[in-house]
């Protein structure tokens, strides 16, 4: 197992083959790989606490448009995004009263 100070993940592009390698020895981040990706082309195992091989490291390829990067939203976009929720509740209940009338 990695220590904190070690635990990393990278993400490395091949432009000519249009595809991501990332490497991860972070157990969140390998959980998130695996659902996404499936099982890792390499992995580094050690023993569990039952003797059972354990993933601590692993590498997978990704395709060019199943990795992104996001800005984080700005304070216009929380307070749109909650005039359109204020709108659909708004909606959702006239009609429940329309319905019960």
């Amino acid at each position: 197992m990695y220590s904190s100070e070690e635990k990393e993940t990278t993400c490395v592009f091949d432009y000519e083959a249009g595809a991501w390698t990332i490497y991860s020895c972070v157990p969140t981040h390998m959980t998130k790989l695996l659902k996404v990706a499936g099982e890792p082309f390499w992995k580094e195992e050690e023993p569990g606490a039952n003797g059972e091989p354990r993933m601590v490291a692993g590498k997978w390829k990704l395709g060019p448009k199943q990795v992104r990067f996001a800005s984080p939203p700005s304070e216009r976009d929380y307070s749109e995004a909650a005039e359109r929720m204020r709108q659909l509740h708004a909606k959702k209940k006239e009609k429940a009263e329309e319905d019960e009338t």
